[in-house]
């Protein structure tokens, strides 16, 4: 039962979603990617993948999701950041045909800086991660120096209000309202394109159907 969980229990559930380790990361990875799949959809979606673009993730998961991303245009290139080594190991795992044929790279990162070129992507997306950034200004700063001009960035989370009634998002956690990240996005020079609010259903950690409410915010650089 939830309410049955110790403070250090929610303190382990914390640390694991936002640095999956171990065994057990591979179970949380598992599980990330069965609850992000609606929202990593809607992302994709919002990216309007075009014939021979080249894309990054920042914190792909397990990457379950990487080869129906990959059929959406034609000569696509994705690239994978991720903080966790045990997760970019699984993710090589289950795209290792991608991989091997140079269409699929990872790296593992420290979450504050990204090991890519000025004007490398055509588009960036992530789902789920604001929530772990140590400085969101400074991270979309990077960012937007890795995006080319008149790129896209979509950026995907759940809204604030659901998130704060999650029992372990009081560890490590940095929630926010849409307002919030309109308003970091426009400070760090980005064009705000689209707001798309969206309400899926989803199986709470206690087993009850809950409703979440999420916002893919789709931005460009100018």
């Amino acid at each position: 039962m939830e309410h049955q969980h110790s403070e250090e229990d929610l303190k382990n559930i914390a640390k694991q979603l936002g640095c999956p380790e171990g065994e057990h990361g591979i179970k949380t990875g598992e599980m990330m990617h069965a609850s992000n799949l609606g929202m990593t959809s809607s992302a994709i979606v919002a990216l309007n993948l075009q014939n021979n673009n080249t894309i990054l993730e920042i914190g792909h998961g397990n990457g379950g999701h990487i080869a129906q991303l990959l059929s959406k245009a034609e000569n696509l290139k994705y690239y994978g950041a991720d903080i966790s080594e045990t997760i970019i190991a699984e993710a090589e795992k289950i795209n290792q045909d991608f991989v091997d044929k140079g269409i699929v790279h990872f790296e593992l990162t420290d979450g504050a800086t990204l090991p890519f070129e000025n004007n490398q992507f055509d588009k960036i997306f992530t789902v789920n991660t604001i929530y772990f950034w140590s400085n969101p200004s400074k991270y979309l700063n990077e960012i937007k120096r890795t995006l080319k001009p008149n790129g896209i960035l979509a950026l995907c989370f759940a809204d604030k209000n659901f998130m704060q009634n999650l029992p372990f998002t009081a560890y490590g956690f940095t929630l926010y309202e849409v307002e919030k990240v309109q308003e970091l996005l426009a400070s760090a020079g980005f064009q705000i394109k689209n707001t798309l609010k969206k309400l899926e259903q989803v199986q709470s950690k206690t087993g009850e159907q809950v409703e979440r409410e999420y916002y893919v915010v789709v931005a460009s650089t100018k």
